[in-house]
């Protein structure tokens, strides 16, 4: 059985190091791991494949709703685990379905900390049992829904063509659940120029909110990443 080398641990700045659960997360991937890299930022594209598991500390993070469309775009092409949350600020069924291998609460003592990420380490999937099964029917229930149908959909370059790259970028940094402000810092842009990008988003995408416009914008990650450089 091959075992995973390489970690790299997203920190934040909000947290606390000598926390219950930073502790408990720490000690449990120095006895199982080789070689673990914390920084607040995840590595660049062309650096992801170092590693073979990335854990996020996601304290004071709401993705109850809305999971950020970077962590998304990291967890369909590598291993990604959630840590240091509250059960309440994450929806585990959310996770799975985006590809996460699960998810570990402050709440955790750690021996359930060490036992998930033995399981993980092996290629298992952390999550509550009910939350996988319900999952998997869910996945079921779409597929005989919308089986006959599939052909039909497609993605066509005139739904995004028509967006600047001004207000794709704007885009980007909404589906990650930036603020006006922060996008205005991101872009150097003004707050007003923000929102006149925000409402031309809005009408060309038949949006109605922030919500629907970065559900939108996960169905065209692929195009619009590139533009968040």
């Amino acid at each position: 059985m091959s075992h995973k080398n390489h970690v790299f641990v997203r920190t934040t700045f909000q947290s606390s190091f000598h926390s219950h659960s930073y502790t408990a997360i720490l000690r449990t991937l120095q006895a199982l791991f080789t070689d673990i890299k914390m920084d607040d930022t995840v590595p660049q594209l062309e650096e992801r494949s170092h590693y073979d598991l990335f854990l996020i500390d996601g304290t004071k993070n709401n993705w109850q709703d809305l999971i950020p469309t970077d962590l998304i775009c990291l967890a369909k092409h590598c291993n990604v685990v959630v840590f240091n949350v509250e059960r309440e600020t994450v929806c585990e069924k959310n996770l799975l379905l985006n590809h996460f291998n699960g998810v570990f609460y402050k709440s955790d003592p750690p021996e359930v900390i060490f036992k998930g990420l033995v399981k993980i380490n092996a290629g298992e999937l952390w999550f509550a049992r009910k939350i996988i099964s319900i999952a998997f029917n869910d996945i079921l229930a779409v597929a005989s829904s919308f089986n006959s149908l599939y052909d039909g959909i497609e993605i066509k370059k005139d739904d995004y063509d028509h967006l600047t790259k001004r207000e794709k970028s704007v885009i980007y940094l909404i589906a990650q659940g930036a603020s006006n402000n922060a996008i205005a810092d991101k872009l150097n842009i003004s707050d007003h120029t923000v929102k006149t990008h925000l409402y031309s988003a809005f009408k060309k995408t038949s949006s109605r909110n922030r919500v629907e416009l970065a559900n939108w914008a996960q169905r065209y990650i692929s195009v619009l990443l590139p533009m968040a450089k």
